[in-house]
């Protein structure tokens, strides 16, 4: 398995790593994962005061910054980050989805982070994190139907040219974890405003979260590149 890091993200300010997990049993979070989010909410919500605080965090801004060197708008496409850190604020919890997504965006906000992961039996390696042409194919979450993606901006793109996330924004339909996957790729993303040690923490947390609950193997596919 491999997972080309284009120079252009570099160039950007993106930093990512990615993990693949074999034998995973996905399933409904369960009362603990739960209790844990509910734990690192209380946390959240007294750290931040309000969206005006989280918009102003460094590590947001950091994305944010991002997102408009490729000409997107961030109060548009949200990131990822700040896009659950506001439902956190809002409605005093995380999204339901199942134990491995709410495990994972459980790490997204502790360290700020953005985390996402897919179905690897479905999607065609290498895969790689690059600017798009505009000719790939994405279909987003909860979507039948393709729409286009913009040349320039950038995305996680695999050897059939499908886009599995666009921007750090939105994923795709077609390798959503459920629970019938069972082989997994998470990929754990930063900037250049995130610390090292935090790059590094978010990553062996991704690990062990997932290895530490729900069983399978972590096999390292990249390490986030900590000096370029």
């Amino acid at each position: 398995m491999n997972f080309v890091v284009a120079q252009e993200r570099i160039d950007l300010g993106l930093r990512a790593g990615a993990v693949l997990f074999h034998h995973v049993q996905v399933t409904a979070a369960s009362p603990a994962l739960r209790s844990e989010i509910a734990d690192e909410v209380k946390t959240i919500r007294t750290r931040f005061a309000d969206l005006a605080t989280v918009r102003a965090t460094p590590q947001v801004l950091g994305f944010r910054e991002i997102l408009r060197k490729v000409g997107s708008n961030p109060r548009k496409d949200q990131p990822s980050v700040e896009r659950l850190l506001s439902f956190v604020l809002k409605r005093g919890d995380l999204p339901t989805v199942n134990s491995l997504v709410d495990a994972y965006n459980l790490v997204s906000i502790r360290s700020l982070c953005s985390l996402g992961a897919h179905d690897f039996d479905v999607i065609a390696p290498p895969i790689a994190l690059r600017l798009l042409t505009g000719s790939e194919s994405f279909t987003p979450l909860r979507h039948s139907a393709e729409t286009s993606v913009i040349a320039g901006e950038f995305g996680y793109v695999d050897a059939r040219d499908r886009v599995l996330c666009r921007l750090d924004v939105l994923q795709a339909q077609f390798s959503k974890v459920t629970t019938a996957t069972v082989n997994a790729l998470l990929i754990v993303e930063g900037t250049m405003a995130h610390q090292v040690e935090v790059l590094q923490e978010a990553f062996a947390d991704g690990m062990d979260v997932v290895c530490r609950r729900w069983g399978g193997e972590a096999e390292v596919v990249c390490r986030p590149d900590w000096t370029t």
